[in-house]
């Protein structure tokens, strides 16, 4: 399965259990009250190397299932598709390292480094929309400060 068609099911699923969370669905929800935060908030690791990030969403409605709708490192390149799913290799460039969510769990990502030092953030993004149709009502990242030493 190509990269596309992976992401559009993922996306897809991801919408139908999510669909309850809309503030349009839930009059008592509210979307600003949502933090997303990424354990470890700070780690270093060696160049090359590995860590497992987790992501936590809070405030949610009370139907609502906790998912991230993205990962992304800031430091790749503006539009490079750097995250993809287990066994999908992600297309690039990726400069700044790859992210890899296993099958079914958005929540976990695996960073992978690249083979420079220096300091990157790994963002997790939590989208709620009114409908599916328009662009998202609130938006909550949560970040992991990653330091790759030598």
């Amino acid at each position: 399965m190509d990269s596309y068609r992976a992401r559009f099911v993922a996306s897809l699923g991801l919408l139908m259990v999510t669909a309850g969370c809309g503030t349009g669905n839930n009059n008592s929800f509210n979307p600003n009250n949502v933090t997303v935060t990424v354990s470890p908030p700070t780690v270093t690791i060696p160049t090359n190397g590995q860590v497992i990030l987790q992501a936590t969403v809070t405030g949610l409605c009370s139907a609502c299932i906790a998912s991230i709708q993205s990962w992304s490192i800031t430091e790749n390149p503006s539009g490079a598709d750097c995250a993809t799913y287990v066994g999908i290799t992600p297309p690039g460039p990726c400069p700044a390292g790859t992210l890899q969510i296993p099958n079914g769990d958005a929540l976990t990502v695996t960073y992978f480094a690249p083979n420079t030092p220096g300091t990157l953030h790994v963002n997790a993004e939590w989208e709620d929309f009114v409908n599916f149709t328009g662009p998202p009502v609130a938006t909550k990242v949560g970040t992991s400060v990653v330091t790759l030493s030598p």
